[in-house]
């Protein structure tokens, strides 16, 4: 995983704008990438990653070069991305129906077919995915945020304690009781 040099950093402290376009560009992907795991929908994750750049942008001062720069905005990606998602629940929560409403959210895919894959093994993988996915939105955000970091991104359990200030050990039992009660989840909805 690249990283930016803390001299460019210290150049968009002092405000050089060039220097915060470097971290945008070193960081842009990954940020969408993990708001995309949150989000689960591509207006949305995107929407994410911009508040995020904007977010860094004026809490830049307060990075103090403890932790690696990425562990710093995934821990504020992360963070934002848990707020939206509360604050979308009770919003739906406390939102009325309208004549309309299945057609404002009722996103347009379109799934090209894999030529290479059987059309009823492809739909089978596709219901198999979204399951999963339902699954993971319905768990506590902590055991989300250890599954997505760590089985999703890839990122070192050292790099998640810091990203969720939490003890390593923590994070490692953590995980091991998301994925626990993710499999346990599952094969009541998928079977073995």
């Amino acid at each position: 995983m690249e990283e930016l040099d803390f001299n460019e950093i210290k150049k968009a402290q002092k405000g050089d704008k060039k220097a915060f376009d470097s971290i945008i560009t070193v960081y842009r992907q990954r940020i969408i990438d993990l708001c995309s795991r949150y989000m689960r929908r591509t207006d949305e994750a995107l929407d994410m990653a911009q508040e995020v750049f904007c977010n860094a942008y004026g809490e830049l001062k307060n990075f103090r070069y403890k932790s690696k720069f990425s562990t710093w905005l995934y821990r504020m990606t992360v963070n934002m991305c848990i707020n939206r998602l509360k604050s979308l629940k009770r919003r739906r929560f406390f939102e009325t129906g309208s004549l309309t409403a299945d057609e404002e959210n009722n996103e347009k895919q379109i799934d090209v077919a894999d030529a290479r894959m059987p059309a009823d093994k492809e739909m089978e993988e596709k219901d198999t995915r979204n399951i999963v996915l339902a699954e993971l939105e319905s768990l506590e955000p902590d055991e989300k945020s250890v599954i997505i970091l760590r089985e999703i991104e890839q990122v070192e359990y050292s790099e998640i304690a810091e990203i969720m200030k939490m003890p390593l050990g923590s994070v490692k039992s953590k995980l091991t009781r998301a994925r626990e009660k993710l499999k346990q989840r599952l094969i009541k909805k998928i079977g073995d």
